[in-house]
């Protein structure tokens, strides 16, 4: 069976279904068809072209733009069954009417039919874009496609490579959506006119940018491309809850193609040129100060994955076998060991922490300094940091802490175990505030576990600041006796509060320990299905308030009228709000009994009313609510059950890359200790701003002048820099620059210059 007559096949079975949504006016004028327009539509769709041509040559020649039953112009036949030759005679006759042939072609792939199509006079630019429906003329709107399919749309979502390729090369492009709030004329007038014709165009143009075809012919950086407009599509469906499906499909498009363009990679390099590709911003601004390391290893790409949440991609495997490999540098064969081994190890290295933490003070440059610089080694010695800082969290709260009677003592002095604790929280607090100095705020703020340690961290200085406040106010005398019994204390005295939050702060620091699970497979997938479990229980918990609410006003309403009656040691339930709510809450527990709710001397109709309020209260509470929130979490749990190892591996990676950069290499509370390495970068700063100051009154001094005449003209600060750099360093090579980065402020100077300027301060 021939090719056409599978599509003639195939046209009779649509014309067959069309008849449901076909316009009537075809209908009405098939019947008064004249026999020779008849002929020659028959000819064309069997193919006849010597038919054709004698109906179309004559005295009484047929009109080239007769339809049929259905609507279908000649061209449109011949373009539908890919009949070339046909196409071809039909284009040379005069006011020939294309209409949907083209989008016929378009969609069938035929190249040479759309290349004959779009070179015909009656097609001009305009119409291959945007413009489609209004170059039309009144009348000819398509029975397939919408008004806003293009030509060019419609290429991109077929994935039309060669003919998208044609259109772009002929000046047809796909015009960006405005935003979603966008308050402009033309967006006020489409939503006036339809607003639906506007939501779908707007759908309809992000189907053609997010086509695999479109952004791999348009975009220099497709996989940039791809991760910024998932995100966007994402956000959009948020927005536009009535099209979410169609938003997160495309969505889901756009990360499938990052994903098949990582997986054509078949080296490490090519996999880390991918993944250290910056985007044209940094990289004009990386160009513009002169830092450009092609062998730095910075997984900018990777880390942009991470932002705007590409699961998919850096879950791939060739993503986490390169993360794999520079997580355990360093340490050959380690993967390779036994699981008793690796423990064994780890706490040998464990235990040599001290002795290892002061010979990179010492020598940071050696083997061992950048052993310990490895993400692996930096791992390992902070979890074991913060495993002895629990411990002393452990021996403060118990027994072991000191003194039995210190108790009665306000505004007590530190204990051995508590300034241990004091220097650990420090070398957390200046941990922080280095990893704040190093990723900016938003992308700090954007990580959950940081809003945990921020508040942890908060809690720990709160009590410092309460205990030292206790303690000046006690050597002071002016707040009563340093010892007495906790009973007569104020109630509002600054060593009760600073235990108080102490006691808060030993809570989230022990549930910190969740954060490190994401390094494990087992362990991972529960920690990240407990993060969308609080989720789950937050949506419930405004519901299950909302529900105590109106039972709380209702019991509240019908017993406090029985306040005055009650004797003392009766129980006050429902006689005030807020023992409505306690009263509420801890019945679903079981810790009401039904005695206390019974009013002294009330009578029988208030009773029962109250009585049927708790049962349905507890109904409500328990068997729906609550069944409702274990729904919810199996779901969630489910979820990510579904996806474990992508949602794994995406966590693990977002802990991992807290690693890889340079810096935070010493845990607390050694990360207090000042280096040599430290006090040099503070000197090279120095140097470096000390030199921008003095090159910056060389310039205000020498004002270069223009070779035309003798006017001033301003010259960019990049201009100042080259032109320095060629005057005061003749004949010397880039690579034999020093570059420096002083508050964002790239200086270039020679190896020679610079031994002398660090001797000078050192001397000084």
């Amino acid at each position: 069976m021939t090719r056409s007559s599978v599509k003639r096949r195939n046209s009779h079975r649509s014309s067959k279904i069309r008849p449901i949504t076909m316009p009537l006016e075809p209908l009405k004028e098939f019947q008064g068809m004249d026999t020779t327009e008849r002929i020659f539509l028959e000819a064309v769709e069997r193919g006849d072209k010597h038919t054709v041509i004698r109906c179309l040559q004559g005295t009484n020649h047929v009109n080239v733009n007769c339809t049929n039953m259905l609507g279908r112009s000649a061209i449109q036949i011949a373009v539908d069954n890919e009949n070339v030759e046909l196409v071809e005679v039909l284009l040379q006759q005069d006011g020939v009417r294309i209409g949907d042939a083209l989008l016929y072609a378009i969609r069938e792939g035929v190249y040479k039919i759309v290349e004959m199509l779009i070179d015909h006079p009656s097609i001009t630019l305009e119409m291959l874009g945007s413009d489609w429906s209004k170059c039309r003329r009144t009348g000819e709107e398509s029975s397939d496609y919408s008004q806003d399919i293009s030509p060019i749309i419609l290429a991109s979502h077929c994935n039309q490579f060669e003919i998208l390729q044609l259109l772009i090369l002929r000046g047809a492009k796909i015009n960006q959506p405005h935003q979603l709030s966008c308050s402009c004329k033309v967006c006020q007038e489409h939503v006036h006119e339809d607003s639906l014709r506007h939501s779908l165009l707007r759908i309809n143009t992000y189907k053609a940018l997010a086509s695999p075809a479109w952004i791999s012919l348009t975009s220099p950086d497709p996989i940039l491309s791809a991760f910024r407009l998932s995100w966007v599509l994402q956000k959009l469906a948020l927005r536009e809850n009535e099209f979410k499906d169609t938003y997160m499909g495309l969505s889901e498009q756009c990360k499938k193609y990052a994903c098949d363009l990582i997986d054509q990679c078949r080296t490490s390099e090519e996999v880390i040129a991918v993944l250290n590709k910056e985007s044209d911003e940094e990289e004009a601004d990386h160009r513009q100060y002169g830092i450009v390391d092609n062998n730095k290893l910075t997984l900018a790409r990777l880390k942009l994955a991470l932002k705007y949440e590409q699961k998919q991609f850096v879950a791939h495997p060739h993503c986490q076998q390169l993360l794999t490999s520079i997580w355990y540098e360093g340490l050959p064969g380690w993967r390779k060991r036994n699981g008793v081994t690796k423990f064994l190890l780890c706490i040998g290295l464990i235990l040599l922490v001290p002795f290892m933490a002061v010979y990179y003070l010492i020598f940071p440059r050696s083997k061992i300094g950048q052993l310990l610089r490895s993400p692996f080694m930096k791992f390992l010695y902070h979890s074991a940091s913060f495993g002895v800082f629990l411990f002393l969290l452990v021996c403060v709260s118990t027994e072991i802490s000191g003194d039995s009677n210190r108790e009665r003592f306000r505004g007590p002095t530190p204990s051995q175990l508590e300034w241990f604790i004091v220097f650990w929280v420090t070398g957390f607090v200046w941990q922080e505030v280095k990893q704040l100095w190093d990723e900016g705020l938003k992308a700090y703020i954007r990580q959950w576990w940081n809003w945990l340690d921020f508040i942890m961290l908060s809690l720990y200085l709160a009590t410092f600041s309460l205990r030292l406040v206790a303690y000046i106010l006690i050597k002071s005398d002016r707040y009563g006796p340093r010892e007495m019994n906790r009973s007569d204390w104020p109630p509002l005295d600054p060593t009760l509060i600073s235990e108080s939050l102490f006691a808060v702060a030993n809570v989230f620091s022990f549930s910190r320990i969740i954060y490190l699970f994401q390094a494990n497979q087992h362990l991972g997938p529960m920690q990240i299905s407990l993060g969308c479990m609080l989720i789950d229980i937050a949506k419930f918990l405004f519901i299950f308030f909302l529900v105590l609410t109106s039972f709380a006003c209702g019991l509240n309403q019908l017993y406090w009228y029985y306040n005055g009656s009650r004797s003392e040691g009766d129980p006050d339930s429902f006689y005030t709000l807020g023992e409505s709510y306690i009263t509420l809450y801890w019945s679903l527990f079981g810790l009401t009994a039904l005695k206390d709710i019974k009013i002294p001397q009330g009578q029988y109709i208030t009773e029962l009313m109250g009585m049927l309020l708790f049962m349905a209260y507890h109904g409500m509470a328990s068997i729906v609510l609550i069944n409702m929130l274990i729904a919810m979490m199996s779901n969630s749990y489910q979820n990510i059950e579904n996806h474990a190892d992508m949602e794994w591996k995406f966590c693990r990676s977002k802990l991992w890359m807290g690693y890889f950069d340079e810096g935070s290499t010493l845990p607390a509370p050694f990360n207090l200790i000042i280096s040599p390495k430290s006090i040099y970068y503070c000197l090279r700063s120095c140097n470096a701003f000390l030199c921008k100051c003095f090159r910056s009154r060389r310039y205000h001094k020498r004002r270069p002048r223009s070779s035309s005449g003798g006017t001033i003209k301003p010259i960019s600060s990049h201009t100042h820099d080259k032109e320095e750099h060629d005057s005061r360093l003749p004949g010397v090579a880039l690579d034999d620059l020093s570059v420096f980065t002083v508050r964002g402020e790239h200086l270039a100077l020679g190896s020679r210059d610079y031994n002398i300027v660090v001797v000078v301060l050192m001397i000084v």
